[in-house]
């Protein structure tokens, strides 16, 4: 269902404004029935800025454990996906689609890309937001498993540096791992 001329890429700075337009649509229409609209307003406004994505696809093209891929078709961002070992671990932070091209199988091709890049034995981990089942299925198809749950703001602010309002509800975010055996 996708199209001949798709084309997987590392993402680059010059990518940043149509990375943060995706992202910007995205998120908010996912989560509009899990996450309070403050919640998610804060989120948006910090980490898809094209500064803030300009900065991300920074820190990842220079560093030989990260990871920030677009799908591109007729020279049109049509998704991303952002995987760094920044943090404490190995982590796939965002996977978002352009509203037009969801289901044509581009995260698949993004998530099959980014096994290809990294070591088959590499363990990552991932957050989804609680409720978000489709997103845990499409996860487990690629191989992560769930393991537990964590407070999605705390983690966020942390680990991210995200400012929520003071008064904003609790996110239960599912922690979803891929081990490899051996």
């Amino acid at each position: 269902m996708f199209t001949e001329d798709l084309l997987l890429r590392d993402a680059a700075p010059a990518d940043a404004a149509a990375i943060a337009a995706i992202g910007r649509e995205a998120v908010p229409a996912q989560y509009a029935d899990l996450i309070d609209p403050a919640v998610i307003d804060a989120a948006v406004s910090q980490t898809y800025a094209p500064s803030a994505i300009a900065r991300c696809i920074e820190r990842c093209r220079g560093a030989q454990d990260a990871s920030f891929l677009i799908a591109e078709s007729s020279h049109q961002v049509a998704g991303f996906l952002h995987f760094d070992s920044f943090g404490p671990e190995p982590e796939l932070h965002r996977l978002y689609l352009d509203r037009r091209r969801r289901g044509a199988g581009i995260g698949s091709l993004l998530m099959d890309e980014l096994h290809d890049r990294v070591p088959a034995d590499l363990a990552y981990m991932l957050l989804v937001v609680a409720g978000n089942d489709g997103a845990v299925r499409f996860y487990e198809r690629h191989g992560l498993r769930v393991e537990g749950t964590v407070d999605g703001l705390e983690y966020y602010s942390e680990r991210m540096g995200v400012v929520f309002p003071p008064d904003a509800p609790s996110v239960r975010m599912i922690l979803m791992r891929r081990r490899v055996s051996g």
